[in-house]
């Protein structure tokens, strides 16, 4: 398993390059619930992103870790693989499209 504490980069999936950028950090929501680190992806020649958004990172004791958060690279491509799966379609143009997807990046 490879973790970086690089803000962006890039994966390939399928034979294609995608690069990947943290686009938020953790933050809280309304009441006592929090928002995970949220990462666009994009098709190195491509125009469409597609955010990925992942859970909030939670210590054993239940609190929120809020030490900048170290990306796993295998749940990035597996994000991409997610996204093109729940149709994202990475060549076309329009906004950025946006899924929630788990610690794993399905």
């Amino acid at each position: 398993m490879q973790h970086t504490r690089d803000l962006k980069g890039v994966v390939q999936v399928d034979g294609e390059d995608y690069e990947w950028e943290v686009r938020r950090q953790p933050q809280r929501t309304t009441g006592n619930n929090w928002d995970g680190i949220g990462i666009a992806l994009k098709l190195v020649e491509g125009q469409r992103e597609a955010i990925v958004l992942f859970p909030m990172v939670m210590r054993a004791n239940g609190t929120p870790n809020f030490e900048r958060q170290r990306i796993n690279i295998e749940s990035v491509r597996n994000a991409v693989a997610s996204a093109i799966a729940a149709g994202w379609d990475p060549t076309s143009r329009g906004k950025a499209v946006v899924f929630d997807v788990d610690a794993n990046g399905h």
